[in-house]
């Protein structure tokens, strides 16, 4: 390798490591995740803790594992909630504490009742919360 080839080799080198470093330090400390839902199923699956929106829409997506999958909710350094409705219906919303999001997957929702017949009560009832999950760094 000439002496040029070799300067240009390692300024590639430096490059790619430095941009490798900046890369990771606006990064750190960011824990992303996703919700899936599968409508036909009923499953719900979390993915936490990923390196990126994409790392976890594929693992959430992977997890679930069946055709109809669907992304309900992306959250970061924070939570996210799924909800139920008595009438069948699904509801997400993220926060940054578990509480705040399951609270306002509720409160998309409100109250249904629930499809005819039921062997229940047919008055309205609040959502329920199916799944909600945090990153390890959530407040």
């Amino acid at each position: 390798m000439s002496v040029l080839g070799r300067a240009a080799f390692g300024a590639a080198l430096v490059s790619t490591a430095a941009l490798t470093f900046v890369g990771s330090a606006g990064a750190a400390g960011n824990y992303y995740g996703t919700l899936a839902l599968s409508p036909g199923t009923g499953k719900v699956v979390a993915a936490t803790d990923q390196a990126s929106w994409v790392a976890a829409d594929a693992v959430a997506i992977r997890d679930c594992g069946v055709y109809d999958c669907r992304i309900m909710v992306r959250f970061a350094n924070g939570c996210a909630a799924i909800a139920r409705g008595a009438d069948g219906q699904f509801a997400a919303d993220s926060a940054p504490a578990r509480e705040d999001a399951e609270r306002l997957a509720i409160a998309k929702l409100g109250e249904s009742a629930p499809p005819f017949p039921d062997l229940g009560s047919a008055a309205p009832r609040a959502a329920s919360i199916v799944l909600s999950s945090c990153t390890k760094n959530a407040g």
